[in-house]
């Protein structure tokens, strides 16, 4: 009776964390709130399942030591920081949490069905925020989700009506916009040019990663360009596609033959004088404590001492370079530890997409791995990693592209 009772206990914790994962997947680009409560009930019901199974090994992939060792390295901060308690808190809600997070994914999305569910949720949401993101610019300014108006560098809009400002979505900014389209259109988009067989499904595919194309086009963030062109690049010669190049190059072109005003938005140099100051600042964060870090989770506010213009003392800032903020607040240590864990995830994805015999799954996977690429570059020049929303979706990346060669290495392959 007990043992029927703990497997069913058991069943059932599966069962919502299952939803839990689901639901942070679905709200994370839009409610903070519904996807920060999920993560933790997720992992709350994983540790009580755990613990009623008696089984608190974790699940083995190829990232686990360098994830052990991103822990560790960020603990010498803690001990530095001169906001130990702001440290402290960083530490189990920006480091741990999305750590549990990973494994929760990896242990709980374990079979085809509840991939295949986890992605049609996915899709779902991607969907939600395109069709945001196109009423707010096209019709009404704000977006229907959280009534953010349409980012504007300028009050007046052109004569013709041509500049109307640069959508968010349900972000606060274009940038972050950006950098979801980045995570989500790879994956929809190389599952639509590649491997899905269902024409219907096929077409609808594609058509949403056309609409997500196209208001990361309206979005105009040049350092989400940056990785969108290079991951282009890296699909079209490594499929043998080279009509992608051209495409991309078309897409890009077509608006500035139309409206040449657009290229000056897009090439436009006026917030490089802003980034490269910030740059400045944040290396002399960084100075101060070079290999263990100034605290982690304190650059924002050490970045209002060290600022030497009007608004020192007063106002802090990101470093809009994510690796440079990790190297201030971490130190070497924990920039080192960061990196090494980034280059055992593409070496991972590298291993397990040449055993992979499922088309459907080894175009998700690398889909998403491209994805998280492009994020990761665009990262470089901006606040990709600190932005709440956007963090929980790249390690939900991470931990869901472990998932997928776990999945696909049993049962009958899996076609859309």
């Amino acid at each position: 009776m007990i043992m029927v009772n703990k497997e069913r206990f058991s069943g059932a914790a599966g069962s919502a964390i299952k939803w839990c994962l689901f639901a942070v997947l679905f709200a994370a680009p839009f409610s903070k709130s519904i996807s920060e409560l999920s993560i933790a009930l997720a992992i709350i019901l994983w540790l009580i399942k755990k613990t009623a199974d008696r089984d608190f090994r974790l699940a083995k992939t190829e990232l686990n030591i360098s994830l052990l060792v991103f822990v560790l390295a960020v603990v010498p901060s803690l001990f530095i920081s001169a906001f130990p308690l702001l440290s402290i808190k960083a530490f189990f809600t920006k480091v741990l949490k999305f750590v549990l997070l990973y494994f929760v994914i990896v242990e709980n999305i374990d079979t085809r069905s509840k991939l295949k569910d986890l992605c049609i949720v996915g899709f779902l949401s991607a969907v939600i925020i395109l069709i945001d993101g196109l009423i707010q610019h096209g019709f009404v300014v704000t977006d229907p989700l959280h009534n953010y108006p349409l980012f504007k560098l300028r009050s007046e809009w052109d004569e013709n009506g041509f500049f109307r400002g640069f959508p968010t979505a349900s972000f606060p900014f274009p940038n972050d916009l950006s950098a979801w389209i980045l995570l989500v259109l790879f994956p929809i988009a190389c599952l639509a040019m590649f491997d899905l067989k269902r024409r219907k499904v096929r077409h609808l595919a594609g058509l949403v990663s056309l609409g997500l194309f196209y208001l990361f086009f309206l979005a105009k963030a040049r350092a989400a360009w940056i990785g969108l062109a290079i991951s282009t690049v890296y699909i079209a010669l490594s499929k043998k596609k080279v009509w992608l190049i051209g495409l991309l190059i078309l897409l890009v072109a077509v608006p500035f033959i139309l409206k040449m005003e657009m290229a000056g938005y897009i090439f436009g140099a006026s917030s490089m004088g802003d980034r490269a100051s910030m740059w400045n600042t944040g290396a002399q964060i960084f100075k101060a404590h070079p290999i263990i870090g100034n605290g982690l989770n304190t650059f924002f506010v050490k970045f209002r001492e060290y600022r030497n213009d009007k608004f020192k003392g007063l106002k802090g800032s990101y470093a809009h370079n994510c690796y440079l903020q990790m190297a201030a607040d971490t130190g070497l240590i924990g920039l080192v530890s960061f990196l090494w864990l980034i280059l055992s995830y593409f070496i991972s994805i590298i291993k397990g997409i040449r055993g992979m015999d499922d088309g459907f799954h080894k175009s998700l996977v690398w889909g998403i791995s491209i994805g998280v690429f492009a994020f990761l570059v665009q990262s470089f020049f901006d606040t990709n990693l600190y932005s709440l929303n956007l963090a929980t979706l790249f390690w939900f990346a991470i931990g869901l592209s472990q998932s997928i060669l776990k999945v696909s290495s049993i049962g009958t392959p899996c076609h859309d």
